[in-house]
């Protein structure tokens, strides 16, 4: 009978441990689908000189400018990613544009490629650190300080909410905690667990 008893108590503490990590399991998926859904644009500035660096904020605003609407019929990070592949040459012309505006004969090349990220915090929600795909708009040498934020979802040109511009675009409730509660001790230690993992799994 009490090995009858222990038999059965360790079918339900073994039942309860793989309850919990299958659990754990689907949360963490749930949290790295983040970096699938995020298109992130990076322009490195030709030099540090005020004069680059000031010129690099103009691109950035002439950048947004254009792609704002078109982005913001995407559904999801595929929908935006076709949209930017499709609007690189214009993405290239209207930084060339603005770069001769100022008096500089520098040029600009645009790519759609992967690149990695550092924690960073933009408008309301921070996202992890890891590699997504990123819209790079690299001016002249590119060898001055980054300018960097999210295309997709539109929380850097969109007017709404980081909230609810995440729940337009198909980022879950969880997903939405995740990266707009980082003042919450749990999600401080989901946050840096989803890194880890994509740290080790890519």
């Amino acid at each position: 009978m009490k090995k009858s008893k222990k038999f059965i108590f360790s079918v339900i503490i073994v039942a309860f441990i793989l309850a919990v990590i299958g659990n754990l399991h689907s949360e963490i998926s749930e949290d790295m689908e983040i970096y699938d859904k995020t298109l992130r644009i990076h322009i490195p500035a030709n030099s540090d000189s005020d004069e680059d660096q000031a010129l690099k904020l103009q691109v950035r605003d002439a950048i947004i400018e254009i792609m704002k609407e078109p982005l913001s019929d995407c559904k999801n990070k595929e929908d935006a990613v076709k949209v930017t592949e499709n609007m690189k040459n214009k993405i290239k012309e209207t930084a060339e544009r603005v770069i001769e505006q100022n008096g500089k004969n520098y040029s600009a090349s645009v790519t759609l490629t992967e690149e990695y990220y550092p924690k960073k915090e933009y408008e309301g929600i921070t996202l992890p650190a890891g590699t997504y795909t990123s819209l790079k708009i690299e001016l002249g040498e590119a060898e001055g300080k980054n300018w960097w934020c999210v295309l997709f979802p539109q929380v850097c040109t969109g007017t709404a909410e980081a909230k609810e511009t995440l729940a337009q675009v198909g980022f879950t409730t969880n997903q939405i905690r995740l990266l707009t509660d980082q003042e919450s001790g749990e999600y401080v230690i989901k946050f840096k667990i989803i890194e880890i993992v994509k740290s080790i799994f890519g």
